[in-house]
């Protein structure tokens, strides 16, 4: 797919998703299993959600147990609801998809440089996600989501922290 076909897409989708007003997440089902910590908490404390094509940062802390480290700090931002969360930073097949992320606006905690994607870069965010793949529970639902499924208007994100992660 072309770059200028891409922007098209994407300025389409904005414009669908500006148009229809907030967007809600989905309701979670029965035979789903969910992430020990909502993307993007709505309890009274928490921030407002991201404006699409923007996040918003947030000082709380996330307990990746893939990893064994806390994330001090996180970033809500739009992404697109049912996106695949990868192993590593690639669509290569040591890096299974591992789970799903649901909702329309979520946290992410860092990014890192992996395979390049549709969205003309290479940049992938790494998140905990709402699903995990069956024989993927080793991951304990963390995983990373290419940029062209999250609506930032520059990747990566300014502010936001390098994983270094494998």
């Amino acid at each position: 797919m072309s770059m200028r076909r891409a922007v098209a897409i994407l300025a389409a989708l904005l414009a669908v998703l500006f148009s229809a007003g907030a967007v809600h997440a989905s309701t979670p089902q029965a035979d789903r299993t969910i992430r020990a910590t909502p993307s993007a908490s709505r309890g009274p404390d928490a921030a407002p959600p991201a404006p699409q094509a923007s996040c918003t940062a947030r000082n709380v802390s996330h307990y990746d147990a893939w990893t064994g480290r806390t994330w001090p700090r996180d970033w809500v931002c739009g992404n697109r609801a049912g996106a695949p969360l990868y192993g590593c930073a690639s669509f290569i097949a040591a890096c299974p998809v591992i789970g799903w992320i649901d909702t329309a606006s979520s946290w992410f905690v860092c990014w890192g440089r992996g395979a390049w994607h549709n969205g003309g870069n290479n940049v992938w965010y790494y998140t905990m996600g709402d699903r995990v793949a069956p024989g993927q529970d080793v991951h304990h639902a963390w995983g990373f989501i290419p940029a062209v499924d999250v609506w930032t208007s520059t990747d990566p994100w300014p502010g936001m922290t390098e994983c270094n992660i494998p």
